[in-house]
Protein backbone atom coordinates (compact mmCIF):
# COMPACT_ATOMS: atom_id res chain seq x y z
CA UNK A 1 0.00 0.00 0.00
CA UNK A 2 1.23 3.46 -0.83
CA UNK A 3 2.18 5.75 2.01
CA UNK A 4 4.03 8.93 2.70
CA UNK A 5 7.76 8.62 3.40
CA UNK A 6 8.65 7.83 6.98
CA UNK A 7 10.34 11.16 7.71
CA UNK A 8 7.31 13.09 6.47
CA UNK A 9 5.63 13.69 9.86
CA UNK A 10 8.64 15.76 10.93
CA UNK A 11 9.20 17.70 7.74
CA UNK A 12 5.96 17.96 5.82
CA UNK A 13 2.94 17.55 8.05
CA UNK A 14 2.66 21.34 8.55
CA UNK A 15 1.84 21.57 4.84
CA UNK A 16 -0.65 18.71 4.79
CA UNK A 17 -2.53 18.84 8.04
CA UNK A 18 -2.79 22.41 9.24
CA UNK A 19 -5.41 23.16 6.61
CA UNK A 20 -7.74 20.41 7.79
CA UNK A 21 -10.86 21.41 9.67
CA UNK A 22 -14.53 20.55 9.78
CA UNK A 23 -16.93 22.51 7.57
CA UNK A 24 -18.82 25.25 9.35
CA UNK A 25 -22.44 24.28 9.87
CA UNK A 26 -24.13 27.64 9.96
CA UNK A 27 -23.92 31.18 8.69
CA UNK A 28 -26.17 34.17 8.07
CA UNK A 29 -29.28 32.70 6.33
CA UNK A 30 -29.94 33.65 2.73
CA UNK A 31 -32.99 35.68 1.67
CA UNK A 32 -36.00 33.66 0.38
CA UNK A 33 -35.02 34.07 -3.29
CA UNK A 34 -31.76 34.05 -5.27
CA UNK A 35 -30.41 34.52 -8.78
CA UNK A 36 -31.18 31.12 -10.30
CA UNK A 37 -28.56 31.65 -13.04
CA UNK A 38 -25.81 30.86 -10.54
CA UNK A 39 -26.94 27.22 -10.50
CA UNK A 40 -26.64 25.85 -14.02
CA UNK A 41 -29.17 23.16 -14.95
CA UNK A 42 -27.08 21.99 -17.90
CA UNK A 43 -23.41 20.97 -17.66
CA UNK A 44 -20.78 23.49 -18.73
CA UNK A 45 -17.74 22.30 -20.67
CA UNK A 46 -14.27 23.72 -20.19
CA UNK A 47 -11.28 22.19 -21.94
CA UNK A 48 -13.19 18.97 -22.53
CA UNK A 49 -14.15 18.62 -18.85
CA UNK A 50 -17.82 18.57 -17.85
CA UNK A 51 -18.54 20.91 -14.94
CA UNK A 52 -21.67 20.91 -12.81
CA UNK A 53 -22.76 20.73 -9.18
CA UNK A 54 -21.13 20.29 -6.66
CA UNK A 55 -18.42 22.06 -8.71
CA UNK A 56 -19.12 25.62 -9.78
CA UNK A 57 -17.46 28.27 -11.92
CA UNK A 58 -15.50 31.02 -10.22
CA UNK A 59 -17.59 33.71 -11.93
CA UNK A 60 -20.91 32.06 -10.99
CA UNK A 61 -21.18 33.40 -7.46
CA UNK A 62 -23.63 35.74 -5.75
CA UNK A 63 -23.27 38.07 -2.78
CA UNK A 64 -25.03 38.14 0.57
CA UNK A 65 -24.27 40.95 3.01
CA UNK A 66 -21.32 41.84 0.79
CA UNK A 67 -19.78 38.36 0.98
CA UNK A 68 -19.74 35.87 -1.92
CA UNK A 69 -21.46 32.50 -1.77
CA UNK A 70 -21.57 29.60 -4.18
CA UNK A 71 -23.99 27.06 -5.57
CA UNK A 72 -21.67 24.18 -4.75
CA UNK A 73 -18.94 23.13 -2.33
CA UNK A 74 -16.55 25.93 -1.45
CA UNK A 75 -13.36 24.04 -2.33
CA UNK A 76 -14.71 22.86 -5.71
CA UNK A 77 -14.50 26.25 -7.41
CA UNK A 78 -13.17 26.01 -10.97
CA UNK A 79 -11.80 28.87 -13.04
CA UNK A 80 -12.12 28.26 -16.77
CA UNK A 81 -9.02 29.98 -18.13
CA UNK A 82 -9.05 30.95 -21.80
CA UNK A 83 -5.79 31.80 -23.55
CA UNK A 84 -7.52 32.55 -26.85
CA UNK A 85 -7.03 29.10 -28.36
CA UNK A 86 -7.75 26.64 -25.58
CA UNK A 87 -9.67 26.56 -22.33
CA UNK A 88 -8.23 25.06 -19.16
CA UNK A 89 -10.22 24.21 -16.01
CA UNK A 90 -8.15 25.20 -12.97
CA UNK A 91 -8.82 24.55 -9.29
CA UNK A 92 -6.94 26.26 -6.45
CA UNK A 93 -5.88 24.08 -3.50
CA UNK A 94 -3.73 25.33 -0.68
CA UNK A 95 -1.51 27.93 -2.33
CA UNK A 96 -1.25 26.31 -5.75
CA UNK A 97 -3.19 25.92 -8.99
CA UNK A 98 -4.01 22.51 -10.46
CA UNK A 99 -5.37 21.67 -13.88
CA UNK A 100 -8.50 19.51 -13.68
CA UNK A 101 -8.00 16.72 -16.21
CA UNK A 102 -11.28 14.90 -15.64
CA UNK A 103 -14.20 14.69 -13.21
CA UNK A 104 -15.82 11.36 -12.36
CA UNK A 105 -19.26 12.18 -10.97
CA UNK A 106 -20.17 8.49 -10.63
CA UNK A 107 -17.67 8.01 -7.79
CA UNK A 108 -17.21 11.59 -6.53
CA UNK A 109 -13.62 11.99 -7.67
CA UNK A 110 -11.53 14.08 -10.04
CA UNK A 111 -8.13 13.84 -11.69
CA UNK A 112 -5.80 16.82 -11.43
CA UNK A 113 -2.18 17.75 -12.11
CA UNK A 114 0.06 20.56 -10.88
CA UNK A 115 -0.30 23.46 -13.31
CA UNK A 116 3.39 24.38 -12.84
CA UNK A 117 4.40 20.85 -13.81
CA UNK A 118 2.28 20.85 -16.96
CA UNK A 119 4.01 23.96 -18.26
CA UNK A 120 7.45 23.05 -16.86
CA UNK A 121 8.87 21.18 -19.85
CA UNK A 122 10.50 17.75 -19.75
CA UNK A 123 12.15 18.33 -16.35
CA UNK A 124 9.63 20.34 -14.34
CA UNK A 125 10.66 21.86 -11.02
CA UNK A 126 8.29 20.68 -8.28
CA UNK A 127 7.85 23.70 -6.02
CA UNK A 128 5.36 22.72 -3.32
CA UNK A 129 3.69 19.90 -1.46
CA UNK A 130 0.07 19.08 -2.15
CA UNK A 131 -2.22 20.54 0.50
CA UNK A 132 -6.00 20.47 0.76
CA UNK A 133 -8.76 20.60 3.36
CA UNK A 134 -9.07 16.99 4.48
CA UNK A 135 -12.57 17.62 5.82
CA UNK A 136 -13.75 18.04 2.22
CA UNK A 137 -11.20 16.19 0.07
CA UNK A 138 -9.19 12.97 0.30
CA UNK A 139 -6.92 10.99 -1.96
CA UNK A 140 -9.11 8.69 -4.00
CA UNK A 141 -8.31 5.06 -3.03
CA UNK A 142 -4.96 5.55 -1.30
CA UNK A 143 -3.86 2.05 -2.31
CA UNK A 144 -3.74 3.25 -5.93
CA UNK A 145 -1.40 6.14 -5.13
CA UNK A 146 2.30 6.31 -4.39
CA UNK A 147 4.52 9.27 -3.60
CA UNK A 148 7.53 10.86 -5.20
CA UNK A 149 9.83 12.72 -2.83
CA UNK A 150 12.21 15.36 -4.16
CA UNK A 151 15.32 16.61 -2.37
CA UNK A 152 16.59 19.94 -3.72
CA UNK A 153 19.70 22.02 -2.99
CA UNK A 154 21.67 19.11 -1.55
CA UNK A 155 25.34 19.38 -0.51
CA UNK A 156 25.47 22.96 -1.81
CA UNK A 157 27.57 24.13 1.18
CA UNK A 158 30.38 21.66 0.51
CA UNK A 159 33.30 22.47 -1.82
CA UNK A 160 32.40 21.61 -5.38
CA UNK A 161 28.92 20.62 -4.36
CA UNK A 162 30.19 17.84 -2.11
CA UNK A 163 30.24 14.08 -2.59
CA UNK A 164 27.00 12.51 -1.36
CA UNK A 165 28.32 8.93 -1.59
CA UNK A 166 29.23 8.77 2.13
CA UNK A 167 25.49 8.34 2.71
CA UNK A 168 26.04 4.66 1.98
CA UNK A 169 24.10 4.20 -1.25
CA UNK A 170 24.53 4.95 -4.93
CA UNK A 171 23.13 8.47 -5.14
CA UNK A 172 23.88 8.70 -8.87
CA UNK A 173 20.92 6.39 -9.44
CA UNK A 174 18.56 8.92 -7.87
CA UNK A 175 20.20 12.21 -8.82
CA UNK A 176 18.07 14.23 -11.24
CA UNK A 177 20.09 14.61 -14.40
CA UNK A 178 18.09 16.20 -17.19
CA UNK A 179 18.17 19.50 -19.02
CA UNK A 180 15.73 22.16 -17.95
CA UNK A 181 15.41 21.52 -14.22
CA UNK A 182 14.96 24.86 -12.47
CA UNK A 183 17.51 26.00 -9.94
CA UNK A 184 17.05 24.82 -6.38
CA UNK A 185 17.65 27.13 -3.40
CA UNK A 186 21.41 27.51 -3.02
CA UNK A 187 22.13 25.31 -6.04
CA UNK A 188 23.55 21.86 -5.40
CA UNK A 189 22.28 18.43 -6.38
CA UNK A 190 18.66 17.30 -6.65
CA UNK A 191 17.27 13.80 -6.10
CA UNK A 192 13.98 11.98 -6.63
CA UNK A 193 12.83 8.84 -4.80
CA UNK A 194 9.76 6.67 -4.94
CA UNK A 195 8.29 5.44 -1.65
CA UNK A 196 10.37 2.92 0.33
CA UNK A 197 13.55 3.44 -1.72
CA UNK A 198 15.35 4.80 1.36
CA UNK A 199 15.42 3.44 4.87
CA UNK A 200 14.96 5.70 7.90
CA UNK A 201 18.63 6.44 8.42
CA UNK A 202 19.22 7.33 4.78
CA UNK A 203 16.16 9.55 4.63
CA UNK A 204 17.15 11.61 7.65
CA UNK A 205 20.78 11.79 6.60
CA UNK A 206 19.96 13.06 3.12
CA UNK A 207 17.37 15.52 4.44
CA UNK A 208 20.02 17.05 6.71
CA UNK A 209 22.12 17.95 3.64
CA UNK A 210 19.33 19.43 1.48
CA UNK A 211 17.67 22.81 1.38
CA UNK A 212 14.17 21.75 0.36
CA UNK A 213 12.10 18.55 0.40
CA UNK A 214 8.83 18.17 -1.51
CA UNK A 215 6.54 15.13 -1.54
CA UNK A 216 3.70 14.74 -4.03
CA UNK A 217 1.17 11.95 -4.70
CA UNK A 218 1.24 10.10 -8.03
CA UNK A 219 -0.77 7.27 -9.52
CA UNK A 220 0.74 3.87 -8.76
CA UNK A 221 -0.15 2.43 -12.16
CA UNK A 222 1.86 5.17 -13.87
CA UNK A 223 4.84 4.91 -11.53
CA UNK A 224 4.91 1.11 -11.87
CA UNK A 225 5.75 1.46 -15.56
CA UNK A 226 9.18 2.74 -14.51
CA UNK A 227 9.72 0.32 -11.66
CA UNK A 228 12.17 -1.79 -13.67
CA UNK A 229 14.52 1.14 -14.32
CA UNK A 230 14.60 3.79 -11.60
CA UNK A 231 17.27 5.73 -13.47
CA UNK A 232 14.63 6.67 -16.05
CA UNK A 233 12.82 8.53 -13.30
CA UNK A 234 15.90 10.62 -12.51
CA UNK A 235 16.62 11.30 -16.19
CA UNK A 236 13.33 13.12 -16.56
CA UNK A 237 10.79 10.33 -16.46
CA UNK A 238 9.40 11.77 -13.25
CA UNK A 239 7.94 14.60 -15.33
CA UNK A 240 5.78 12.17 -17.28
CA UNK A 241 4.58 10.56 -14.05
CA UNK A 242 3.63 13.93 -12.56
CA UNK A 243 1.81 15.00 -15.72
CA UNK A 244 -0.51 12.00 -15.35
CA UNK A 245 -1.76 13.62 -12.14
CA UNK A 246 -3.43 12.16 -9.07
CA UNK A 247 -7.01 11.61 -8.02
CA UNK A 248 -8.95 13.30 -5.22
CA UNK A 249 -12.40 12.42 -3.92
CA UNK A 250 -14.84 14.91 -2.49
CA UNK A 251 -16.95 14.17 0.57
CA UNK A 252 -20.69 14.56 0.71
CA UNK A 253 -21.18 16.53 3.89
CA UNK A 254 -23.15 14.99 6.75
CA UNK A 255 -22.03 17.60 9.30
CA UNK A 256 -24.56 20.28 8.32
CA UNK A 257 -27.93 20.74 6.59
CA UNK A 258 -26.41 20.15 3.15
CA UNK A 259 -27.14 16.43 3.38
CA UNK A 260 -30.88 17.03 3.86
CA UNK A 261 -30.84 19.71 1.17
CA UNK A 262 -29.36 17.41 -1.47
CA UNK A 263 -31.69 14.55 -0.51
CA UNK A 264 -34.61 16.90 -1.17
CA UNK A 265 -33.30 17.74 -4.66
CA UNK A 266 -31.68 21.06 -3.77
CA UNK A 267 -28.18 22.38 -4.08
CA UNK A 268 -26.14 23.64 -1.17
CA UNK A 269 -25.05 27.26 -0.87
CA UNK A 270 -21.80 27.83 1.00
CA UNK A 271 -19.89 30.93 1.99
CA UNK A 272 -16.19 31.23 1.19
CA UNK A 273 -15.65 30.52 4.89
CA UNK A 274 -17.32 27.12 4.26
CA UNK A 275 -20.46 27.91 6.24
CA UNK A 276 -23.69 26.34 4.96
CA UNK A 277 -26.05 29.22 4.14
CA UNK A 278 -29.12 27.59 2.64
CA UNK A 279 -30.68 25.14 0.23
CA UNK A 280 -31.09 26.46 -3.31
CA UNK A 281 -34.31 25.05 -4.69
CA UNK A 282 -36.22 25.91 -7.85
CA UNK A 283 -36.27 29.72 -7.71
CA UNK A 284 -36.34 29.89 -3.94
CA UNK A 285 -34.29 29.12 -0.86
CA UNK A 286 -35.37 26.18 1.26
CA UNK A 287 -35.25 26.31 5.03
CA UNK A 288 -33.42 24.06 5.54
CA UNK A 289 -34.35 21.93 2.50
CA UNK A 290 -36.68 21.96 -0.51
CA UNK A 291 -40.35 21.35 0.29
CA UNK A 292 -42.43 19.30 -2.16
CA UNK A 293 -39.18 18.54 -3.93
CA UNK A 294 -40.70 16.11 -6.42
CA UNK A 295 -42.78 18.89 -7.96
CA UNK A 296 -40.76 22.05 -7.48
CA UNK A 297 -37.07 21.26 -7.61
CA UNK A 298 -34.52 20.17 -10.13
CA UNK A 299 -32.37 17.20 -9.12
CA UNK A 300 -28.64 18.04 -9.36
CA UNK A 301 -27.53 16.18 -12.52
CA UNK A 302 -25.46 13.08 -11.71
CA UNK A 303 -24.27 14.73 -8.51
CA UNK A 304 -24.20 11.63 -6.34
CA UNK A 305 -24.79 8.44 -8.27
Amino acid sequence: MAHLPRFLPVILFPFLSLVAHCPASHGTPLPPTYDVSMCVDSPIWCGGVEIHYPFYLANATAYHYGAPFSCGYTDLKIACKDDGETQTPVIHLGRADYTVQNIFYNNNSFLLADADVLRGGDCPRVRHNVSFDEAWLQLRNTSSHDNLTFFFGCFSKQPGGGDPRPLGFDTDKYRINCTGLGNAPGGGASFVFAAEELDNAQEYELAAHCGEIVTVPVRSEVLDLMASDQSMLARGGYGGVLRQGFELAWTRSTKDQCYRCENSGGRCAYSYAKAFLGCLCSGKVGDPYCKNSSASTVQPPNAFQ
